[in-house]
């Protein structure tokens, strides 16, 4: 991280930039306040095998418009309704966030929701919790995930209730996300991470939990030099409306009015290998008998090689199945002597045939699939090592004081925080 500033500086210094960042129109504003802005793609019907093969494979977000005008909580959910519920399930507490301008270190609170329903017009609580149980019946699986085999890759579904005037950070989601607005006005913000991947990771300077240490209501273009290369999808999302936003795209998000909105997080690579769908999800229907309660869902089991062979699913998805793009994908752009590069590859290549098992130099789905847990453990030996060869590397380039957070992040939970 020192190392990445001290070259911003140097880049300052030598190439006169920062007097180009600080003269940006988008200096010290908004983050994406300045453009330029390309058009959002809008959709008033969205069949399954057509979201997956359009969309989802490719990365490519879209607005769906007026998707949940027919779902029961888009008439039902007024104050009443809810107190109502609430007040029959009193032991049952739902996560408050205690600003309404988001920081990751903020406090949260535990109420009732009825609790939440007398103050949240005055103070600054946000409900950001899992949809309660006893309202899950109101909410409708959107139509993209309902055909086939589709609703099986929903992970998590968070509601997000407040009297207006919140502001999230600048972040990345874990995985693939349908937001889906219910009351009130949200603001969108979204760049294409896929096509400006240099200046997103740069921006997403706290990987232990994929945002940016950007004041997002004055972006600091100097910190920031390469924020000035991006393009934004800017739009607001209307009552109705949902949004398909893809893993890893760099999004932040405003809300106006008394605002209610649900995100579907869904885990793609859990039909990894089984993703065809056949002609029937082609023109599926809403069916609004899929409600919430009628699915058992929830996150992935907290097994470390479990999650380390969805992320090889993931990197197998976005299009990393030969040795070159895996080397890219591990090595980047990082500055080695020639003969630790040449040390990295020849590890990456010992790595990569390991999960190559007919030798043929292209990861097929099969392969991943049947990747046992010898097998990654093996593989994440591999890449321990290339990492610490990395460190080594740059070493003498740090900090003294930054040591014992090299040391940390080669153990299993920083990895996991990493991948």
């Amino acid at each position: 991280m020192l190392m990445n500033y001290l070259l911003i500086l140097l880049a300052c210094l030598v190439g006169n930039q920062c007097s180009e960042t600080a003269n940006h129109p988008g200096h010290l504003k908004p983050f994406g306040s300045s453009g330029p802005y390309l058009q959002i793609e809008n959709v008033n019907d969205l069949p399954t095998k057509i979201f997956f093969s359009n969309y989802v494979k490719p990365k490519r977000a879209v607005l769906m418009k007026n998707f949940v005008n027919q779902f029961p909580a888009f008439v039902k959910w007024n104050d009443q309704y809810l107190n109502d519920n609430s007040y029959k399930n009193p032991d049952y507490k739902v996560l408050l966030e205690t600003s309404k301008k988001e920081t990751r270190n903020q406090e949260t609170v535990s109420l009732p929701l009825h609790d939440f329903l007398l103050i949240y017009n005055t103070s600054q609580l946000y409900m950001v919790s899992e949809v309660p149980p006893y309202i899950k019946k109101d909410v409708v699986l959107p139509q993209p995930l309902q055909c086939a085999q589709a609703p099986s890759v929903l992970e998590e579904t968070i509601m997000w209730f407040s009297s207006g005037g919140t502001s999230s950070v600048t972040h990345t989601d874990d995985y693939e996300n349908i937001l889906c607005v219910f009351d009130g006005i949200k603001e969108l913000v979204l760049v294409d991470y896929f096509k400006h991947k240099k200046a997103a990771d740069m921006i997403i300077d706290q990987h232990k939990g994929a945002y940016s240490s950007m004041d997002v209501d004055k972006v600091d273009y100097e910190k920031f030099p390469l924020i000035k290369e991006l393009e934004y999808y800017r739009f607001n999302l209307s009552a109705g409306d949902c949004l398909y936003i893809p893993y890893k795209w760099v999004h932040q998000v405003r809300s106006y009015g008394r605002n209610l909105a649900i995100n579907f997080w869904f885990n793609y690579e859990r039909i990894f290998g089984n993703d065809e769908f056949g002609q029937e999800c082609s023109d599926n229907k809403l069916d609004l008998s899929k409600t919430l309660d009628t699915f058992t869902y929830g996150p992935v089991e907290d097994n470390f090689f479990y999650n380390f062979k969805i992320f090889i699913m993931r990197q197998v998805n976005l299009g990393n199945r030969k040795i070159d793009q895996w080397i890219s994908l591990v090595l980047g752009e990082k500055e080695l002597t020639d003969e630790k590069k040449e040390l990295s590859i020849e590890m990456l290549n010992e790595m990569f045939s390991l999960m190559d098992f007919d030798g043929n130099g292209l990861l097929s789905d099969d392969e991943v699939i049947d990747l046992n847990e010898n097998s990654i453990e093996h593989i994440l030996g591999i890449l321990n090592e290339v990492e610490s060869i990395i460190y080594e590397d740059s070493e003498q380039n740090e900090d003294p004081e930054d040591e014992d957070e090299l040391d940390e992040s080669l153990d299993e939970e920083n990895l996991r925080e990493e991948l």
